[in-house]
């Protein structure tokens, strides 16, 4: 009984000691720069990336009720100076193509789907809060050619009614 009893205890000394007690916290005073996780994106996970998708779907959580902006510039290339992912525009040739503005809801998410323009897109995401900085992303929207043209290596005489191999 005695070795049973020490035995459970044991265990339970065991299973009781790997337990953490250590709360952290993000958030330091004094000299160190505070980080605040209660605006984040979600969704665009990446700050640069293509896509063939007309629109754009950007999601993310703030505090409820936290008016965000998001705006949408396009580029157009009068230049002629094939802009792409590689070589980026510089800020004077984007122009500002839509601007909207999202209250977060009750749980704390928002959403906004914003339609693309034909080539490279930088979407700017303000929170209107004082240090948490605006978000950008740079999305290149291409067109996808659905259409293929597809040549038969045989035309069909209708007279004979047989396949005749082309002669070029």
């Amino acid at each position: 009984m005695f070795k049973r009893t020490l035995a459970s205890l044991m265990i339970m000394i065991a299973v009781l000691g790997f337990a953490s007690f250590a709360d952290a916290s993000n958030v330091t005073t004094g000299n160190a720069i505070t980080a605040r996780t209660d605006y984040e994106i979600i969704k665009p996970e990446r700050q640069v990336y293509s896509s063939s998708e007309r629109v754009v779907l950007i999601n993310g959580k703030a505090p409820s009720g936290t008016e965000i902006t998001v705006e949408l510039y396009g580029t157009t290339d009068l230049t002629r100076r094939s802009f792409n992912l590689d070589r980026l525009p510089s800020s004077e040739d984007y122009i500002l193509i839509a601007s909207e503005s999202i209250t977060s809801g009750n749980l704390g998410f928002f959403q906004k789907q914003m339609d693309l323009v034909r080539g490279i897109n930088k979407l700017v995401i303000d929170f209107g809060v004082d240090g948490v900085e605006d978000k950008q992303f740079i999305v290149y929207k291409y067109d996808v050619r659905s259409t293929t043209d597809v040549r038969l290596p045989y035309t069909r005489d209708r007279s004979i009614n047989n396949m005749i191999p082309l002669i070029r």
